[in-house]
C-alpha cells in the first residue's frame, strides 16, 4: 500500500518530528520493464513487486505512539505522592489529644481535707468527756500494788450506737474489758495478749466520748486537763491512743494519722503512741502490720528501751 500524500502533510509530519520514507522515483526505462512483467501471466510478478510497497509504511508508524504514553505516565506518577501527602497531614493533628489526655492530673496528690476531732472553729479536744480509767485485765496478777510501777493507758472511742450483742458475742472474764465490743474488741484483746499484756497487772483503759453534733460547746471545757490529771493519777509508763478522731483530740492537733503515728509525742511528760483504730484493722486487714509495730514501739517504752 502506498502514502499518498501531498506537500502540506508531509510538512507536518516532519513537524511532528516523524520520519516518512518515499520509495525513489523511478526512471521511464526501469517503468516500462516493469509494466511489460506485470502484463506477462508469470505467477511471480506479483510477489516481487508487492513487498517493495508494503514494507516501508509499518515502520514510521510506531515511533509516534510511544512518546505520548511516557508523557502521560510521567504526570501520573507526580500526581499519585501529591495524593499520598494529604493522608500524611490529617494525620499529624491526631497526635496531640493523646498528650492532652494524659496531662498531670493523674499524678496531682490528692488533697487531704482535715477534718477537726470535734469542737467549733476546728479545736480539736474541746467538748470531748474522759470516763474513768479500768483495769484491762482484772485477773490478772495483783501481787504488785505500787503507784510506782507504771504500766499503759489505752485511750480508744467507742461505738456511738453500738449494736445489741447476744451473751455469746460479749467479751469473756478473762478477756480485754474496754469500751470495745465484738469483733473490734477481740482483736484488741489478742494484739494486747501478744504482748504478753494478759500478765501485766496495771493495763488501763479510758473511753474517749465526743460532743453530739447539735450540742451547745460555747462553755465547753478542752479534754487535756482532765486527761493529764488522769495520768497524773495513774503514772503509766506508756500511753496508747486508738484511732484518728482520738488521737487529734488528745494531742490538740490536726494531722493526718500517717503523720501522728510517724513522730513522738508525750502527754505530760508520759510517752505517746497513736495507732489505727480495731474497727479500721477489721475493714483493712492489710493496716494491722502497722499497729503491730505500733504496739511493740510503745512496749519498749514500758520496758525503759
Amino acid at each position: 500500500m502506498a502514502l499518498n500524500l501531498d506537500a502540506r502533510q508531509r510538512a507536518m509530519l516532519q513537524a511532528m518530528g516523524i520520519t516518512v520514507w518515499l520509495p525513489e522515483p523511478v526512471e521511464p526505462a526501469a517503468v516500462a520493464a516493469v509494466a511489460a512483467v506485470t502484463a506477462a501471466p508469470s505467477p511471480l510478478a506479483q510477489p516481487v513487486a508487492a513487498p517493495a510497497l508494503r514494507v516501508a509504511p509499518p515502520a514510521p508508524v510506531s515511533p509516534p505512539v510511544s512518546p505520548p504514553v511516557a508523557q502521560a505516565a510521567a504526570p501520573a506518577a507526580e500526581a499519585a505522592p501529591a495524593q499520598a501527602q494529604p493522608p500524611a497531614q490529617t494525620a499529624r493533628p491526631a497526635s496531640p489529644p493523646p498528650q492532652n489526655l494524659s496531662g498531670h492530673r493523674a499524678h496531682e496528690p490528692r488533697q487531704f481535707v482535715q477534718q477537726p476531732a470535734a469542737g467549733p472553729a476546728g479545736e480539736p479536744g474541746l467538748g470531748w468527756t474522759i470516763s474513768p480509767a479500768q483495769l484491762v485485765y482484772p485477773h490478772a496478777p495483783q501481787h504488785v500494788q505500787s503507784a510506782e510501777q507504771g504500766g499503759w493507758l489505752i485511750l480508744l472511742e467507742p461505738a456511738a450506737n453500738p449494736p445489741l450483742l447476744s451473751p455469746a458475742q460479749r467479751p469473756a472474764a478473762d478477756s480485754a474489758q474496754t469500751a470495745l465490743q465484738g469483733d473490734a474488741a477481740k482483736l484488741l484483746d489478742n494484739m494486747l495478749r501478744a504482748l504478753g499484756l494478759q500478765e501485766k497487772p496495771r493495763v488501763f483503759s479510758a473511753a474517749l466520748h465526743r460532743a453530739p453534733p447539735d450540742a451547745d460547746l460555747s462553755h465547753a471545757q478542752a479534754l487535756q486537763p482532765a486527761l493529764e490529771a488522769l495520768l497524773r493519777e495513774l503514772r503509766p509508763d506508756c500511753v496508747l491512743v486508738l484511732g484518728l478522731a482520738s488521737a487529734r483530740a488528745v494531742l490538740g492537733r490536726h494531722d493526718a494519722l500517717g503523720r501522728l503515728r510517724a513522730e513522738p509525742h508525750h502527754i505530760a511528760g508520759v510517752p505517746t503512741v497513736v495507732t489505727y483504730d480495731p474497727n479500721y484493722l477489721l475493714r483493712a486487714p492489710q493496716a494491722k502490720a502497722g499497729a503491730w509495730a505500733d504496739l511493740v514501739q510503745a512496749d519498749a517504752f514500758t520496758k525503759g528501751l
